[in-house]
């Protein structure tokens, strides 16, 4: 349904528990009608870390061409998440509502993926804050507290990204999860990061792959919300459009690339 929050089946997530970490593989879904400026699904094969071939979950997004056309990478979106290869129960619905665009200094409409669970309870969210200069993120529980904080590693007195934070000339583009009391200036306890996917892939494609290390401790609805902050990022910071290349933080992308 068009503007209906995420929804999690909260027996089908419990496989997220057995999980430390996933490997998110976007597919080339759409690759011809993206050489004429459209914009295609997302769509990803996820499998393990410790097994990247072997897939475990499926995700794909539910939206019409119109919308993809018109918003380009700023457009409203669901993406379901399936067991196996999206023949397995449906694990999840995350929608990202219409929002201004991602910016600094921003005080409302701030970009957001929300969270809820089969019953309809709400179960979370992703949501964008105010920052100066590096984008940040809140991961918030279903009572809106503030369970992990997510950003990329800065420098410069947090006035630029740390672009060697994970080496030097590896193409890893790291976002790190930290703990709220810690703020971003703490130390990581889980991270999202969008490693290289191959030459064709990078020159030509939007088909990125990601890692996703979980906080160690975290149940199977915070790994949910994660995977939806994912989904988010990957919105946000690495989906191109083909027409104009007109979002400001693909300037980050670039430098890494």
């Amino acid at each position: 349904m068009a503007g209906a929050p995420v929804t999690v089946n909260s027996m089908s997530a419990k496989a997220l528990e057995t999980h430390d970490g996933l490997f998110f593989k976007q597919t080339r879904r759409g690759w011809f009608q993206e050489c004429f400026g459209c914009e295609a699904k997302t769509e990803f094969d996820i499998a393990t870390i410790e097994n990247k071939e072997h897939n475990v979950f499926y995700a794909i997004e539910d939206t019409d061409c119109c919308i993809r056309c018109i918003c380009g990478p700023c457009r409203p979106f669901e993406m379901n998440l399936h067991e196996q290869n999206g023949d397995g129960p449906l694990m999840a619905r995350f929608y990202r509502p219409l929002r201004c665009a991602a910016a600094p200094c921003k005080c409302c409409c701030f970009q957001e993926l929300q969270v809820r669970d089969a019953q309809g309870n709400e179960a979370g969210a992703t949501v964008e804050t105010c920052y100066n200069c590096v984008p940040q993120y809140n991961i918030l529980r279903p009572d809106g507290s503030v369970e992990y904080k997510l950003s990329q590693p800065t420098c410069c007195g947090g006035c630029c990204v740390n672009i060697c934070a994970e080496g030097i000339c590896n193409c890893r583009i790291p976002f790190y999860i930290f703990a709220p009391e810690s703020g971003t200036d703490g130390k990581p306890t889980g991270r999202i990061v969008k490693v290289w996917s191959g030459l064709t892939n990078e020159l030509f494609t939007d088909a990125d792959h990601f890692e996703v290390a979980f906080p160690e401790g975290a149940g199977a609805e915070s790994k949910a919300r994660m995977v939806g902050a994912l989904f988010l990022l990957n919105q946000l910071h690495f989906e191109r459009s083909q027409a104009a290349h007109q979002h400001s933080d693909d300037g980050y992308e670039a430098l890494h690339d």
